[in-house]
């Protein structure tokens, strides 16, 4: 076992973008990030390095069936499962310790909840249904709403669930193109993509159903934002940054559902979030 082999099993990539994300929650709320985000964009990144291991934990046979992961610490052998859980179980730990320190027993309320959720009921789910990213969804959704809440934002103000709906309503369009460019080895390790049991007719209507309505949810998100103290420069660049990311997500379910699809639908998360950043903010 190797550095390199604990840095995989805790997914870098993934983690620091939740930790973005976080960020992005804390940066919204009113008054800016202070202490409290500090400790929650960490927190994040931790908790979601642990479940990653975890969840890597959970699918090393399933990974060691597909190319893409059979090389990874577990299924290729490089790593004990014992000491695979130890790391995801301290990280988990940590992760929450922090979100305690950020915003109390209600942050890490939500910190326990991505776990249930994410561990507890999406990995299991998947080889049985395509609708576990449904569950898996509201996991992902919920890192800004870990930033808000460690900036000390109100746990009830619209622009908040406004974006963790907008991020909800992405993650299907992402995780279908994802799932769909990787079909035959998803399939062929077990798991149920989310378009499999729709009939083949179905399928493309089904995700621009599910693209328009993260569209919508954009627009709502940066009409919510605009809402505040938002000046000229701010409301203009948050505006064009919506309408380049809603234009992005629906060139991706265009007929070819290629690498550049996927890559579409990701730059428009981007763009989704620091739309409503600029939106937000008083430039």
């Amino acid at each position: 076992m190797t550095r390199r082999d604990l840095l995989a099993l805790t997914r870098p990539g993934v983690s620091l973008a939740v930790g973005g994300a976080t960020l992005c929650g804390a940066l919204l709320a009113d008054g800016g990030p202070g202490p409290g985000a500090a400790w929650a964009v960490p927190g994040a990144v931790l908790l979601c390095a642990g479940c990653s291991a975890l969840n890597q934990l959970q699918e090393r046979e399933r990974d060691a069936r597909m190319a893409r992961t059979a090389d990874r610490p577990l299924p290729a052998g490089r790593m004990a499962p014992g000491a695979a859980l130890g790391l995801a179980l301290a990280l988990c730990a940590a992760g929450l310790g922090f979100f305690i320190l950020a915003g109390g027993a209600a942050l890490a309320g939500v910190g326990l909840a991505v776990v249930a959720l994410y561990n507890g009921l999406y990995t299991p789910l998947k080889p049985r249904t395509g609708a576990a990213l449904l569950v898996g969804a509201l996991a992902g959704a919920l890192p800004p709403l870990c930033g808000w809440l460690g900036a000390g934002g109100a746990p009830d103000a619209p622009l908040i669930w406004a974006v963790t709906a907008m991020v909800y309503l992405w993650q299907v369009p992402h995780f279908w193109l994802l799932a769909w460019r990787r079909r035959a080895e998803y399939q062929r390790a077990g798991f149920a993509p989310p378009f499999a049991a729709l009939p083949a007719r179905s399928r493309g209507p089904v995700l621009a159903l599910w693209t328009g309505a993260y569209c919508v949810g954009i627009c709502l998100a940066v009409a919510l934002a605009l809402g505040g103290a938002a000046g000229r420069a701010g409301a203009v660049g948050g505006l064009a940054a919506a309408a380049l990311a809603a234009g992005l997500a629906v060139a991706a379910v265009a007929p070819g559902r290629g690498a550049r699809a996927l890559a579409a639908v990701n730059g428009s998360m981007a763009l989704a979030l620091a739309g409503t950043l600029l939106a937000a903010w008083p430039f």
